[in-house]
């Protein structure tokens, strides 16, 4: 990662990569099919991370379901932030025409996963409304994230990707709550 970062994703061959890693190319190649698939890697990591966190909040007091999915998206705004150049190849990824490599990058991220909890917390509770799935109402906010994130990495860098993921998640609730 510190060498996609340094040298950006074209920058960063599978040869310099694997150089990197101390091993071949092709042993990088199995892992990862393409460089992309790198950077899903390292998301999925990051959300594991974030996971981990939110189990750490929610034994504590005052962190209600909504209150968690505000966590959430406070901290994958600060992702982005962070790395505002792993934004667009991540969220193409995504997109791909290609079904399997969509797919893929889909299934490695557990984002809907971690909405949904969540939401079927926030549904028991009577804080969200119950006819959608959590299942359905997850992929909406993982939706919100994503093409929010999309078109801040894209055009909107000169604006607070904090207060861009505040607004989506803000009209998301709007639409999700009783």
């Amino acid at each position: 990662m510190a060498l996609i970062e340094a040298r950006g994703l074209k920058g960063a061959t599978f040869e310099l990569i694997a150089a990197r890693a101390g091993v071949s190319r092709g042993t990088v190649f199995n892992y990862f099919p393409n460089k992309q698939s790198i950077l899903v890697a390292y998301f999925a990591r990051q959300l594991d991370a974030l996971a981990r966190r939110v189990e750490k909040k929610r034994a504590g007091a005052g962190f209600d379901a909504l209150a968690e999915i505000g966590f959430l998206f406070t901290e994958l705004a600060a992702f982005a932030a962070a790395h505002p150049e792993l934004i667009l190849p991540i969220s193409f990824e995504l997109l791909d025409p290609n079904e399997e490599r969509s797919r893929a990058a889909f299934l490695a991220l557990p984002l809907v996963e971690m909405f949904r909890d969540a939401l079927r917390r926030a549904q028991s509770a009577g804080q969200v409304r119950l006819d959608y799935s959590s299942e359905r109402l997850a992929r909406s906010l993982a939706n919100a994230y994503f093409i929010t994130a999309l078109q801040w990495a894209a055009y909107r860098q000169d604006r607070s990707v904090h207060e861009e993921l505040a607004v989506a998640l803000r009209l998301a609730l709007d639409g999700l709550r009783v």
